[in-house]
Parts: C-alpha cells; structure tokens; sequence
C-alpha cells in the first residue's frame, strides 16, 4: 500500500490533534515534526519515532518527505507555505490561510507555481453532521433557501491560552463564515457585524460578535460568534446551525450529539465525531490518489475577505461589500 510521506510543522494544541489524527489514517506516515519547544519537539519525535527540527526549513529536506502539515500560528502561514511549496511539499495548512488577502493569495499561487496541493483546514466541513446538512440542502430538501444561523461560542479562557495574538472572529468566526458559504453553496456579498464593547477587553480584540451576511441567492445569514462560556460549562463548547429554506427547515446541535452523562460530578457532553481524522484522510487521499483538494485555498481566501469585512464592519459600523 502506498503511503504519504508526512511533516508536521507547529506542534501545539492543533499540531498534536494532527499527529494524533494522521496515525489513525492508514496511508499517513509522519515522518518527521518540527517545533521552536525543543521538549515538546523531542517527547513527539520520540513518541512517532520520527525525525525532529527546531528549524522547518530543515523539515523540508528531509529525505522522503512527501507532504506538510502547517500548524503555526496564523501570521506565520504564509512564509512556511510559500517554502513548502518550492520545495515541492503538498500543502495542508490550518485555518485561516492567513490573515489578509496578500498572504492569502500569495500562499495560493505558490501552490499553483510549485504545482503541489493546497488543502485548508476547515475541519467544520468534516463533521457527519454539516456534511448532511449540506446534502439535505443541495438535494433541494429545503426548498430555496430564506437564511440560515451559526453559533459558535466557547469557553472564556480562550483569550489567555492563546495570549490576545488573535481575536475571536479568526479564531472561530471563520469556521462558519465558510460553513454557512459551503452548506448554502452561494458567494457572500456582504457583511455587517456588531461587537459587544460593555465589558472592558484585556487584549486589543474583539470577543463576542454578531454577523449578518447577505448571500448572492437572496439568503440572508446570521453568525454569534463569542468566547464568553464559563469554564464549567459541561461541553466547554457550543456550536449550532439553523437553515431555514421555504420548504422546510435543519436544526443542527453539536453539543447534543445523542449522548448526555450525568454523575455526582455534573453533566458532560462527550465529545463523540472525529473531523479532524476524516480531513487529514482526505488530504493524504487527494495527494495520492490525484484528486482535486478538497477545500481549495481559494475557499480559505473567501472566508478570509469576510472576516476582514467583518472586522471593518466592527471599525466603521457600516456594511461592508465583498
């Protein structure tokens, strides 16, 4: 069975769910990771019983090596990409592509330069549940679709773990700016977005957000994106989706998954689907086996022009055209 070659650069929370999820893909072989931690390098070069760099660029020489993983943090996507792909390494890089359009496209045409896949991590799109959303609505189910509403809200300690250096609408806002682009399939036109500011922030960011983006369809569309749960809330995380067509309508709950425990110690919601797996597959099949990516990085493009719209929107209190 032929197998792909893999690197890992960027070893933090994401990077270590791609090691975690790449040696559940039986046509993955990590190869070799790389990380500025040289004890975090060391304990999963040891665990894989791969190569390790401290350096990336030295990842790219790597005898073998087929494809990337790109787990930084966002601003650093575009120097890694854009050398992944003069050496000839496919590309699978995490959300966002980058933080502007000039990263963006540039990593996009390095891609097509280098003649190498570019996958972008919208893991959304790999849930069961989004996925049939999706369908249900391409298959017409609905009816034409009226608008359709995305939550994501997570736990308040976000901000610190991930010291300010973004703010919530790169951090999870453009998870369903796409998902509601990709399970409607019709291009954004515009976006006007309102932050709450009556809670004094600790970092430059904005935290809690309402979006209303008008699709080219006529769909109107509506994204709470926030940080604000408690960090004793029993899921740490929730995220919805409502599509509302002149035929029928999705309700979509992932912190209700079909399984609800409850013990002397509270409730919990276990988190039971396995995206993350089921996207770096895609990604290991779409090299191998030849096949378009999947998420393109022109998909990554668009949901970064409607984060900064948003993020304009915030500034100017205007809508913003795309």
């Amino acid at each position: 069975m032929k197998t792909l070659n893999i690197g890992i650069i960027g070893l933090g929370e994401i990077g270590q769910g791609h090691v975690d999820a790449l040696l559940q893909v039986e046509r993955a072989n990590i190869v070799a990771v790389s990380d500025v931690n040289e004890t975090v390098l060391d304990q999963t070069a040891k665990r894989l019983g791969a190569a390790g760099y401290k350096n990336y660029e030295e990842l790219l020489a790597h005898p073998g090596l087929e494809a990337v993983v790109v787990a930084l943090p966002d601003n650093m996507h575009r120097d890694a990409c854009e050398k992944a792909a003069a050496a000839g390494k496919h590309i699978l890089v995490e959300k966002p592509i980058a933080m502007n359009v000039e990263d963006s496209e540039a990593i996009i045409n390095a891609a097509k330069a280098a003649g190498v896949k570019l996958m972008v991590g919208f893991t959304v799109r790999f849930f069961p549940q989004y996925a049939h959303a999706r369908q249900l609505v391409q298959k017409g189910e609905l009816g034409d679709i009226v608008s359709i509403f995305a939550r994501r809200v997570n736990v308040i300690t976000q901000p610190d773990r991930i010291k300010g250096r973004t703010g919530v609408m790169f951090f999870l806002g453009v998870h369903d700016f796409d998902a509601m682009r990709w399970v409607i399939g019709s291009e954004p036109v515009s976006v006007y977005c309102e932050a709450a500011n009556s809670v004094e922030s600790k970092y430059p960011i904005e935290n809690e957000t309402f979006s209303i983006v008008r699709f080219a369809n006529g769909a109107v569309g509506c994204a709470h994106i926030g940080w604000y749960l408690p960090t004793q809330h029993p899921a740490g995380f929730d995220f919805k989706l409502d599509v509302t067509g002149n035929k029928g309508t999705l309700n979509l709950d992932m912190m209700r998954q079909g399984l609800e425990v409850y013990t002397i110690e509270g409730a919990k919601y276990p988190y039971m689907a396995a995206p993350l797996v089921a996207e770096d597959r895609a990604f290991v099949d779409c090299v191998l086996d030849d096949k378009p990516s999947p998420v393109s990085g022109e998909d990554g493009l668009v949901a970064v022009r409607m984060v900064n719209a948003a993020l304009e929107s915030i500034k100017t209190g205007k809508v913003v055209k795309l």
